[in-house]
């Protein structure tokens, strides 16, 4: 039962992880293709590389959650945000 709760965790952390960096991601070309202030583009870029991607590698060093759930989270995640880009277009 002990894996089981692990492994949901570790999905469920994998998957955020994917989601806010698919916004962060978005919100840092929208900065940079409206031309917007370079401060906001300054702090999505500390939040993005040094915070984030530092706690996703930290999570897989300390193996706090098994590897494969947290890519399964991510890897879901990034499907279906293409399916429903995909669906918003077709309409």
């Amino acid at each position: 039962m002990h894996i089981t709760l692990r492994w949901l965790f570790g999905f469920l952390t994998g998957a955020a992880w994917s989601w806010i960096n698919f916004l962060l991601i978005l919100e840092i070309f929208k900065i940079i293709l409206l031309r917007k202030e370079k401060t906001k583009l300054f702090i999505m870029l500390l939040l993005k590389f040094p915070v984030l991607y530092l706690g996703g590698f930290l999570l897989l060093i300390w193996r706090v959650f098994p590897v494969i759930s947290l890519l399964s989270g991510a890897a879901l995640v990034l499907m279906v945000t293409g399916v429903i880009r995909l669906c918003q277009k077709a309409s």
